[in-house]
């Protein structure tokens, strides 16, 4: 990959941290009580929301337009079973989130804002200071911008790379779609994926393929972006999946079939 690489999905990552962030002078400091406030509240947000949703009904989710037909609906309807609500479950699911988030935010933001960071497990739960706010959401919109024009470059890299007459496969966007399976059929490659993303093609079709790049268990993973290139007179596909790690796979093929 020349521009959608590891680094730069790890920068898509990083561009939403001030999004929910609330500014508390209370967290200028470090303090054992306004962390176990903060906390308790936001648990309490969560079981509320969780109890509400043990409440809900089938219409409260679907509505008879997003079935083919009646009979579907009412299908779905009768096996519909709202969510149990489990306190003692949504408060082990809320601690266990937490800990992610706090782990999530000192891998993720630089040293010079967890600097000005009081207490992690505060910012976790989404309260800063108006200062650690102003540096997370500049720090965000960076890498938002950078992030764009990346895609931009790829993008005018790849109408030069085919003088605007681009190939098929980059009409369509695997993007989230899950591999179910590899396949050789002769001289090709069959790429099959489960229904998702953004796309209802189930596979594709490489003529004449070779993989030449593979870092890992391609069968599982999920297809999130991709380069085309021409490198002598065929097509050379470079994709970055997500399996257990971020994963570089690259096939060389004459041309493309989708399969429907």
């Amino acid at each position: 990959m020349k521009y959608c690489t590891k680094e730069w999905y790890e920068m898509t990552q990083r561009t939403g941290f001030h999004l929910l962030l609330k500014v508390n002078e209370k967290a200028e400091k470090f303090s054992e009580g306004f962390y176990n406030f903060v906390y308790a509240q936001r648990e309490k947000e969560e079981l509320e929301i969780a109890e509400e949703s043990s409440k809900a009904r089938f219409e409260d989710y679907f509505d008879q337009l997003d079935f083919a037909t009646l009979e579907e609906y009412n299908k779905a309807r009768e096996k519909f079973t709202p969510p149990k609500f489990n306190p003692e479950d949504i408060k082990a699911k809320f601690a266990k989130a937490q800990e992610y988030n706090i782990e999530l935010l000192e891998r993720s933001l630089p040293e010079y804002i967890l600097e000005k960071v009081a207490d992690i497990r505060v910012l976790a739960l989404d309260y800063c200071t108006n200062e650690v706010k102003w540096l997370i959401e500049n720090y965000c919109k960076e890498n938002e911008k950078r992030t764009e024009e990346v895609m931009n470059e790829l993008m005018i890299a790849e109408q030069r790379e085919f003088d605007g007459e681009m190939p098929e496969f980059t009409k369509e966007s695997f993007h989230d779609c899950e591999i179910s399976a590899v396949e050789k059929d002769g001289g090709n490659i069959v790429l099959r994926f489960n229904k998702g993303g953004f796309t209802d093609c189930k596979g594709v079709i490489f003529k004449n393929a070779e993989i030449i790049q593979q870092d890992g268990e391609v069968i599982g993973a999920y297809w999130l972006y991709d380069e085309v290139f021409k490198v002598e007179n065929k097509l050379e596909i470079h994709a970055l999946l997500a399996g257990d790690d971020l994963e570089y796979f690259t096939i060389k093929c004459e041309d493309t079939e989708f399969i429907w």
